[in-house]
């Protein structure tokens, strides 16, 4: 079922504070992909606590505000900081980005070399406006980390966990589509909300014993992902018919996660010949793959038909392949 973004009429910046705190408190990789987007030198402890504060009261003691401030700290001690600053629709205040540059050279004063570094968090639509002559380390769009989410959904099955980033996406979504004086203008993209629907029900005609995940239809979702397969030998696999970046050609298909390891087994096993199939790693996942048509759903979906259905048609026979060699997968994937 595809749902309205249920924040689309009532979104704060302070939502995206909260937003921070809570998954830099809780995802190690979230906080590890935003450590990677800072280009100066910035190096926090490996080994340390974490902890999280909104609105701190600053080291420089200029009477400003910091969003939020992710420190690391051994007992009692801060070891390292690093301040956020979140921006949705307003611009800076005279003289904010130049405090930011204060503080942390007050931090780092106080921390240490390579101790302390500001990020700005905003919509992309936003950053031209936000000017800051390097007060920040790194400027990170709210789009980019709805991408980082999308990534990380890509690789988990349907549950709570799924649920409540699909709720984190929109609620992003909702922020990157806030703009001053304007209104809501939807992060959600109408073209691909109509593709969207047109795509479920051919696929469900095509593939009756599955079902597609619902997707945000954001300008990041160009795969679309299968459920409900129920192959009790395979639990973990993941069924993707990937449309593709404006390309000629993309692949359908299904991925089991944290198998790349055994990508040289299963090809040079007798699995795969006289199959159209190819086995690949991506990521830490062990694709088996077919290539189908790249699809634009940007485009009208009776222009792009011909290349869903193709693509459809690729990804049933790849499912039901897998079905039929559900047992010798599993061996050569799990025994070696």
């Amino acid at each position: 079922m595809l749902n309205e973004n249920a924040y689309r009429d009532s979104v704060r910046e302070r939502d995206l504070d909260n937003f921070l705190v809570e998954e830099l408190s809780s995802s190690d990789d979230f906080r590890d992909w935003l450590l990677s987007r800072i280009t100066t030198d910035f190096l926090p402890p490996r080994s340390s606590d974490i902890r999280l504060r909104k609105s701190p009261v600053r080291a420089s003691l200029d009477g400003r505000q910091t969003d939020v401030e992710l420190g690391w700290f051994s007992g009692g001690e801060q070891l390292a900081c690093l301040l956020l600053e979140s921006k949705i629709a307003d611009d800076f205040q005279t003289g904010q980005a130049e405090s930011y540059l204060s503080e942390v050279q007050a931090q780092l004063c106080k921390l240490g070399p390579k101790r302390a570094a500001a990020v700005l968090v905003a919509p992309a639509g936003k950053m031209a406006s936000l000017q800051h002559n390097g007060a920040f380390a790194a400027d990170v769009t709210i789009e980019e980390i709805i991408a980082f989410l999308e990534s990380r959904l890509d690789d988990l099955e349907e549950g709570e966990l799924s649920r409540r980033l699909s709720v984190r996406i929109e609620l992003l979504e909702a922020l990157a589509g806030k703009r001053a004086s304007s209104g809501w203008v939807a992060s959600t993209v109408a073209e691909k909300k109509d593709f969207a629907i047109a795509y479920e029900q051919l696929a469900s005609a095509i593939l009756p014993d599955a079902r597609v995940r619902p997707s945000t239809n954001g300008p990041q979702a160009i795969t679309r992902i299968f459920e409900g397969m129920n192959i009790p030998a395979l639990p973990g696999m993941r069924l993707r018919h990937e449309f593709g970046n404006q390309v000629a050609w993309k692949y359908t298909n299904v991925q089991f996660p944290h198998r790349a390891s055994q990508v040289e087994v299963v090809r040079s096993s007798a699995l795969l010949r006289g199959t159209p199939y190819q086995v690949e790693a991506a990521g830490q996942s062990l694709s088996i793959r077919a290539r189908t048509p790249g699809v634009n759903p940007m485009r009208p979906f009776e222009e792009e038909r011909d290349k869903v259905e193709a693509g459809l048609i690729a990804t049933r026979d790849l499912l039901a392949w897998i079905r039929a060699n559900a047992a010798e997968i599993a061996r050569l994937i799990e025994n070696h």
